[in-house]
Parts: C-alpha cells; sequence; structure tokens
C-alpha cells in the first residue's frame, strides 16, 4: 500500500495541501540498547514531514527513539513496508514519483541501500511487498491510475520486472493495496472510486485483472487475517468496515451482516495473530472499535467497544504486539503536531485498557494512511 485518512471528501485537498507546503519536525532520541538481533521496532512515516521515525520495542512493550531517528525520506509518504525480518524497509513518496529502500543495520540506524531508488509513472500511494519478498507491487494514482511491480534483489535493490502496467478501475489518486498472505492475489481500494479491484499474480509480478468490487464510500487499507480466509476494509465515509470472505479463484465474498459500524471514522483494520481479533482505529471519534471474528468471518463487538483514545488525538493506525498484549496506537495528528504513539493492555476478553504510560513522540509529522510496520 496504508498502509492507512480523511474526514470527508473535501479533506483529500487538504492532504494534498499539506503534502505541497508542511515541513518536516524532528524528535528526540536516546541510546539503543544491546543484543540488536533480537531487536524489534516500530517504524512510522511522516506523511508531511519527509521523515521515518525508528522507536525500539523492549521489555514490557517499552518504546524509546533510537539514534539519528527520525531519518530523512522522500515527501509525500502515504505507505510503508517492511520485509519479514524488519531489515529492509521500503517507501514510496509521492512528491517526486519515488520509491526508496533502506536497510536497518545493526546500530539501529536506517540507511539507503544502493540501487533501490526508483522512479514510477506517477505519484505512488501505495506499496505491498510479495509474502516471499521478491516482488514489489507499488500503486499509481491517477484517472484511472495503474500498478507497477519490481523484482527484489537479495541486497534489497529494485529493478522493473518487466511486466505490464494494469490499470487500477475508477479513480485511483489514493489507491492502497493488499495481497492476500497466499501471495496469489493483490488488492487495491481506491478511496475516490469506492471500489477494490482484484488482481491474480503470475510469474514474474504479471498481474491479471479479475474484476472490481463495488464499495462502501472511502474504501482503504484492505486488512487480512493471517489464515488468509478474510478480508476487511474500512469504509470511511461509511462509518463502517465491510467484511469479505476469498474464494479459492480470488473473488470477494462478503462476509455475513457485513458491513460492521465502528463508531466513528475507521482508518484500517488489524488482525490478531491468532485471527480471531479486528482492531479498527477511528480517525474522527477518537477511539478504537474491537470486534472478534467468528469462524464465518462475521464480527460482532467486544466488550467495552469502542475504546477511547487520549484526548487531542486522531488515531489513524493501530500495530498488535506479538506477545498478544499490547496494541499500539499511532495519531495521524495530535494537538501536539508530531505523531505520538500510545500502549494499550489488552485483556483476556480482547477488551483495551490504556496503559497509563506517556505517549512517545516519534519525531514525525502527520502519519497518514497505512505507515506502520511492527518488526518481529
Amino acid at each position: 500500500m496504508p498502509k492507512p485518512f480523511r474526514e470527508n471528501r473535501g479533506a483529500t485537498t487538504t492532504l494534498l495541501t499539506v503534502l505541497l507546503c508542511a515541513v518536516g519536525a524532528a524528535g528526540p532520541t536516546v541510546p539503543a540498547s544491546a543484543a540488536q538481533e533480537h531487536a524489534r521496532f516500530l517504524i512510522t512515516a511522516g506523511t508531511a514531514s519527509m521523515g521515518i521515525s525508528v522507536l525500539r520495542v523492549e521489555g514490557d512493550a517499552v518504546l524509546t527513539p533510537v539514534p539519528g531517528s527520525p531519518f530523512p525520506t522522500g515527501f509525500g509518504v502515504l505507505s510503508l513496508v517492511a520485509s519479514d525480518d524488519g531489515r529492509t524497509v521500503y517507501v514510496p513518496h509521492a512528491g517526486d514519483f519515488g520509491i526508496s529502500g533502506y536497510r536497518l543495520d545493526d546500530r539501529s540506524t536506517l540507511t539507503p541501500i544502493p540501487g533501490a531508488t526508483v522512479t514510477v509513472g506517477g505519484p505512488p500511494t501505495s506499496a505491498r511487498l510479495s509474502p516471499d519478498g521478491t516482488t514489489l507491487f507499488v500503486v499509481v494514482g491517477g484517472v484511472p491510475g495503474h500498478v507497477e511491480s519490481f523484482t527484489v534483489a537479495p541486497s534489497g535493490a529494485l529493478t522493473p520486472t518487466g511486466a505490464p502496467r494494469v490499470p487500477v478501475d475508477g479513480p485511483s489518486a489514493v489507491g492502497m493495496a493488499g495481497v492476500d498472505p497466499s501471495g496469489r492475489f493483490l488488492r487495491v481500494a481506491t478511496y475516490l472510486g469506492d471500489t477494490v479491484s482484484s488482481y491474480a499474480v503470475g510469474a514474474g509480478g504479471d498481474l491479471t485483472p479479475l474484476g472490481t468490487e463495488t464499495v462502501k464510500f472511502g474504501p482503504v487499507a484492505p486488512g487480512y487475517t493471517p489464515d488468509g480466509r478474510y478480508v476487511y476494509v474500512s469504509n470511511e465515509f461509511g462509518f463502517d468496515v465491510s467484511g469479505y470472505a476469498l474464494a479459492d479463484d480470488g473473488r470477494l465474498v462478503p462476509t455475513p451482516g457485513s458491513p460492521y459500524p465502528t463508531g466513528g471514522v475507521p482508518h484500517g483494520a488489524v488482525a490478531s495473530a491468532d485471527g480471531t481479533r479486528l482492531y479498527v482505529p477511528n480517525a474522527v471519534g477518537a477511539s478504537i472499535a474491537g470486534f472478534a471474528v467468528h469462524p464465518d468471518g462475521a464480527l460482532t463487538p467486544l466488550p467495552g467497544s469502542p475504546y477511547p483514545a487520549p484526548t487531542g488525538t486522531m488515531p489513524g493506525q493501530v500495530a498488535l504486539d506479538p506477545d498478544g498484549r499490547h496494541l499500539y496506537l499511532v495519531d495521524v495528528l495530535t494537538a501536539r503536531i508530531n505523531t505520538r504513539v500510545h500502549t494499550y493492555t489488552i485483556g483476556g476478553d480482547g477488551a483495551l485498557t490504556h496503559s497509563g504510560r506517556a505517549p512517545v513522540d516519534t519525531g514525525v509529522f502527520m502519519s497518514d494512511g497505512p505507515v506502520v510496520v511492527l518488526t518481529d
């Protein structure tokens, strides 16, 4: 790809304005601790501040910025993706039609990868890796937009696959992509087109269009259950999330009772490691909706959902710690300008409770879209 974004269609204009005129902000740093090979990181991009924040995750979900964070990147980042080992990071930056790749080295420093800076044929709004990490798919905005693909070398360098570009149905100025866990299909949600387009992934990054599903208003950032049986798409202007079962032939089949109200303007969806729960940040409404995922893909609210976010926040993305006990809420915008991260504890019934810890400043500004990655 959210990646994931706006209260209404008029806010899209505001976003584009910010992308043209906003300036970056620097954040604090603290020394990193030892045992890099076992370290985990929460990585967040700033859409309007040309930076990538790296926070080390230690102990009982304690977050601290690594030295040198945030690291500079191109302007207008709406998506961020990392390799399975968490060491390679790619970001599309719409401001100059570019994609940049970085390596997280043994000193917790994010450094550019030689040969991993490429240009695409328009403003890139989303990037997603294939599950095996060998292909990078990039959604390029336009009317219509299209999808390009790149081969990922062992070094992380990028080269075009040579596969034809495929169009995205409808206006796709802010298209957000998702790759099925099986690696067999690519989905693109069109924020302005109110559609989800599906493609079969062939050899060498070749994509075959399978059709388009009309969804509710403002779909963003498809989120999958780990077993690949279901995908959930937030509908920003519908105040709900749509659920789909993934058929063997790539079709999307609505889950029972879909769509499901979230209690605010949803901004993405993240499933737990066991696929039994789904959490959705409400950017407007300042809350996090929690759902139980039933065997047929239907959703029902968890006890106490939606859960309040701290005052002055605009929940943008959530990330679930692999320990199953913590959730991280990442702001789009806050009363303090810079994006901040808030920590929640997850109860046995899936309910969320704020940890009471002070928020951690990422040092980046306006983390819009699916721009958050938590490495294992």
